[in-house]
């Protein structure tokens, strides 16, 4: 009987951990959300006025603190705006300053001021 239990309970923490490796990596995790302040273009010269990084003010994940960060858009980063539970699929030219949105960032976040950061994802959620 006690091997039995032993085992029950070394399976109950390996289902354990498995499903906690797998929420942490998982792709549905927020870096940050916020609300956009600004778009901002790289030449502001540019005719084609190309959005290519936008400011955001808000929460990231694990802070306390409200703060500004600087947002790079690349042509990896996909955007997306939620429409009740499902996601539509948008465009650069969809951003708007006054919008909440919730990012993820690819790579490693810069320690300039303000902060920078690779966007991965940009779900606008209104």
């Amino acid at each position: 009987m006690r091997v039995i239990t032993v085992m029950l309970l070394l399976f109950v923490l390996f289902l354990g951990v498995i499903y906690g490796a797998l929420a942490a990596t998982g792709s549905d995790r927020v870096d940050m959300t916020g609300e956009i302040i600004g778009l901002c273009s790289d030449n502001a010269n540019c005719d084609n006025g190309s959005i290519d990084s936008i400011l955001v003010e808000g929460f990231i994940t694990g802070a306390s603190e409200n703060q500004n960060v600087s947002i790079i858009l690349n042509k990896n980063t996909t955007i997306s705006r939620k429409n009740g539970d499902t996601l539509v699929e948008a465009s650069i030219n969809d951003l708007k300053p006054g919008q909440k949105i919730e990012i993820q960032f690819t790579g490693s976040m810069l320690q300039t001021y303000p902060p920078q950061a690779n966007a991965g994802q940009i779900i606008i959620l209104y």
